[in-house]
């Protein structure tokens, strides 16, 4: 990620601080969602307000970090305030809807 080098990045900006599997699934990184649950992070780790890593897929439409995380076990069924499928379907991500209901 390469941030705007005028703008000033916040020392307690909680968005910067994103548990590692969440922050890699909601920007659709495969890779570096593969490394963190090869190095044993839980395919379910939620951030301090339980949003999860295949939330955060499914609500920026990350077909393939989806994907991925259901196949290593990912709660379909979890929810936090919503579950994944909700926010799916609340920023219309179609092809995750209708993969997440199908399961």
């Amino acid at each position: 990620m390469q941030f705007n080098s005028i703008s000033p990045i916040p020392e307690d900006d909680d968005e910067l601080h994103l548990p590692e599997l969440v922050y890699w699934a909601s920007l659709g990184e495969v890779a570096e969602v593969e490394k963190a649950l090869a190095n044993g992070i839980d395919v379910n780790q939620t951030d301090d307000e339980g949003y999860s890593a295949l939330q955060a897929a499914a609500e920026n439409g990350n077909l393939d970090v989806v994907k991925l995380l259901v196949a290593k076990g990912a709660d379909v069924a979890y929810k936090g305030e919503y579950t994944a499928l909700q926010l799916a379907e609340m920023a219309e991500q179609d092809d995750i809807v209708a993969y997440l209901k199908s399961l």
